[in-house]
């Protein structure tokens, strides 16, 4: 009887726990595709295409980097930034860690670890970054909205 009773709790409880674990099918594509923006992203920043690049950003996204305040609009630090990266023929690339996806698929955070080098300057960076990203719908494209980040100097 013990055994039953046992048996029947751990099935209510991982009946309860399934939902909380199981992906939408919309958060599922929308996984798929935020991989594929990583792809492209990654493409993007090694063939040093600066307007890809902030094409990928909301026009009025946040830019958030360490000990500045928070920067608004893609055409002032974003573009800056990446322009650099790209006319000095710097070397950035994304992986993804975790994806917090909404159900609707349609909101999302993505966050990982950067690395970015221009040998040029002389200077080589790692850390991690935090993106918010937004779609209006599941057939619209992604748009970063929060970039944050913190990278550090390697050697």
């Amino acid at each position: 009887m013990r055994l039953k009773s046992l048996l029947s709790t751990v099935a209510v409880v991982a009946s309860l726990a399934l939902p909380a674990f199981a992906e939408t099918t919309a958060q599922s594509a929308a996984r798929e595709s935020l991989i594929a923006l990583n792809d492209h992203f990654n493409e993007l920043a090694a063939t040093h295409d600066a307007a890809g690049l902030i094409a990928l950003y909301d026009e009025d996204t946040f830019w958030i980097a360490p000990a500045t305040r928070p920067a608004q609009g893609r055409d002032g630090v974003p573009r800056q930034t990446i322009t650099f990266m790209s006319e000095n023929k710097g070397q950035l690339s994304h992986t993804i860690e975790d994806l917090f996806i909404s159900d609707d698929g349609t909101q999302a955070v993505m966050k990982g670890v950067t690395q970015a080098s221009v040998d040029s300057q002389g200077f080589q960076l790692e850390g991690t970054y935090i993106y918010v990203l937004e779609r209006e719908n599941e057939e619209a494209p992604w748009h970063i909205v929060l970039d944050m980040f913190s990278n550090y100097a390697t050697e």
